[in-house]
């Protein structure tokens, strides 16, 4: 498929749309709060999400025989990992956690994570304001889960 040229026109307008876009996002990001709320959670999902690979790699070698160089992370293999390494999470939980659920209100906390890193529009930033504690909840839930594993 070749790539269609823009006109002078055309080019203006697409540099006024990424500049409108760079404004945008940094005056949201100008309120010092909002941009705390979003790398708190943003920086607490990634933890989950890090732990949560160190069993999803050891799933996958078992099953494969060999170290993938990329681990994805979906529900279809979630609960398996996590049994396998002989945890008992609440399904209910890691679907709210690690989730595919993108309608705006009920966002999974990696579906919101996903949409404040790739479009952080007001709607995303606004959902994580009014579910901020639930949210929150959901990965101290896992995290704390990992956290107080007793060998003993």
């Amino acid at each position: 498929m070749a790539l269609t040229q823009l006109d002078e026109a055309q080019k203006i307008s697409l540099r006024n749309r990424a500049k409108d876009e760079l404004v945008r996002i940094e005056t949201l990001i100008a309120d010092k709060d909002k941009k705390r709320m979003i790398d708190d959670f943003k920086e607490k999902f990634s933890l989950c999400e890090i732990v949560y690979k160190v069993i999803l790699e050891e799933h996958q070698f078992n099953k494969t025989g060999k170290h993938l160089d990329y681990l994805k992370v979906t529900m279809t293999q979630v609960p398996h990992a996590l049994t396998f390494a002989g945890y008992d999470f609440d399904k209910d939980l890691l679907t709210k956690l690690f989730g595919a659920e993108e309608k705006i209100g009920s966002r999974s906390v990696k579906k919101l994570r996903d949409a404040l890193t790739h479009s952080m529009n007001d709607k995303a930033v606004n959902e994580l304001s009014d579910r901020y504690e639930e949210l929150n909840g959901y990965m101290d839930s896992f995290l704390n889960k990992i956290r107080t594993f007793d060998a003993a």
